[in-house]
């Protein structure tokens, strides 16, 4: 049965519409409105006040006449709810509410922020609820609680991506799941990212750097595999060292050491006829990080020399045919640790590197990565100041030095410091004697 309104509802309907169609008529209302408007969004009731600044005479009439005060002469006008409640009652609208006034007016209900706020969280929290619900792999359920429980970083991105597309970050967190359960580690193999990404989504730049899926990918990496940088790599090998970890080859072919006199087997137990190849006639062969994923025992003499330079390398292998060298071209990527960490178990690591700030901290960090396992080859400070370049060492990179601490490095860092110059390698080849 349908319930007729009575004659008192209808009497406040139509009085409400001749309210608004006054309160339309007359401009200044609007700006006195969309201030009490915000009060209440901002407050959660009708409240406070609104000042009105720069009215023209129009204006001021307008005001008058409702509020039945003369405001001719004022600059600003202050107008306050308990002003606006009084003026209401004093006129033929006194039955009305000033919240059904501005509802009507502005043609929708007026929200609390704070209202629009928790509601807003109470859904956030319903659909990462539900995420969590239909996640079936208990890795990817524990990662993603745990980041949301401790409101981590990558959570805040995750609001984000909710509050700006909550459908498309909901099949995002599948293919996440998903490429979780296939990652290469869990089946024993290693695999390169973009071969990877296309397995599992489709798509092989899925996971490319800067991306999204990239971030949450290597977030739950680095959660679920504990990798610490205790190598002393740059930011970019270790980054490349934890996908390593989860059997991702992020960066296979520009991540490199170059070799000489290493041999190895394959994955079969066979011999790597390649690296017999170069060995049989005595040249240098570059291994990749690819090429190395695929290597097993790999081994050299019984002492490996390792050099930062790959002039130094070349002049050495030349010279001594029969030994086992490896390069690092300058610097410490990922390969170079992955090498060495397998050759360090079967040999004895001498290591060489230019007088400079940027060669002792290579140094440093190969000496604390293998101690006892590796020497420090021809680090004299004799040798350092026989042979000083004329190439001036500048404050920032001098400012380096403060990193070395280890002992054997110390007397040498002092007289760098003092000298402000560097000692190449090339410049003392005739003291690398075997």
């Amino acid at each position: 049965m349908i319930k007729l309104r009575d004659d008192k509802d209808l009497r406040y309907d139509q009085l409400l519409k001749e309210a608004i169609i006054y309160f339309k008529k007359h401009p200044i209302f609007h700006k006195i409105f969309t201030g009490f408007q915000k009060k209440y969004e901002s407050l959660g009731h009708l409240g406070g006040t609104v000042v009105l600044h720069h009215l023209t005479k129009d204006e001021k009439l307008q005001l008058s006449g409702f509020f039945q005060k003369d405001f001719y002469e004022n600059k600003t006008v202050t107008i306050s709810m308990n002003r606006m409640e009084k003026a209401l009652k004093s006129s033929k609208f006194e039955l009305l509410d000033w919240m059904d006034i501005l509802e009507s007016y502005f043609g929708q209900k007026i929200i609390w922020k704070q209202e629009v706020l928790q509601r807003e969280n109470e859904k956030q929290k319903v659909f990462f609820n539900k995420i969590l619900k239909e996640i079936k792999f208990d890795i990817v359920k524990e990662w993603l609680y745990n980041r949301i429980k401790e409101k981590s970083t990558i959570y805040q991105r995750l609001q984000k991506e909710y509050k700006d597309h909550p459908a498309q970050l909901k099949v995002l967190l599948k293919h996440i799941e998903h490429g979780i359960t296939k990652l290469p580690v869990f089946c024993t193999k290693k695999e390169r990212l973009a071969v990877y990404a296309a397995q599992v989504t489709g798509d092989p730049h899925f996971f490319d750097s800067n991306t999204f899926a990239e971030l949450l990918l290597f977030d739950f990496i680095i959660y679920h595999f504990h990798t610490n940088n205790e190598e002393g790599l740059s930011e970019i090998e270790y980054r490349n060292l934890q996908y390593y970890t989860a059997g991702i080859i992020r960066d296979d072919l520009s991540n490199y050491v170059t070799v000489y006199g290493i041999h190895a087997k394959d994955k079969r137990g066979m011999l790597h006829l390649g690296l017999e190849g170069f060995s049989d006639k005595k040249e240098p062969v570059l291994l990749t990080l690819y090429t190395l994923s695929n290597l097993n025992d790999i081994y050299g003499n019984k002492e490996i020399y390792i050099l930062e330079n790959p002039s130094v390398f070349s002049w050495l292998c030349e010279k001594y045919p029969d030994k086992s060298f490896v390069c690092t071209n300058g610097q410490l990527r990922f390969s170079a640790f992955l090498l060495l960490d397998q050759l360090s178990m079967t040999s004895k690591l001498f290591y060489a590197g230019d007088y400079d700030p940027e060669g002792l901290l290579i140094a440093q960090k190969l000496k604390l990565r293998y101690k006892e396992r590796l020497t420090l080859w021809n680090y004299s400070i004799d040798l350092y100041e026989q042979n000083l370049s004329d190439v001036k060492i500048n404050e920032r990179r001098l400012k380096q030095l403060d990193q070395i601490y280890i002992e054997e490095l110390q007397e040498i860092k002092e007289d760098m410091k003092c000298q402000k110059k560097a000692t190449y390698q090339e410049s003392i080849l005739e003291s690398y004697e075997l």
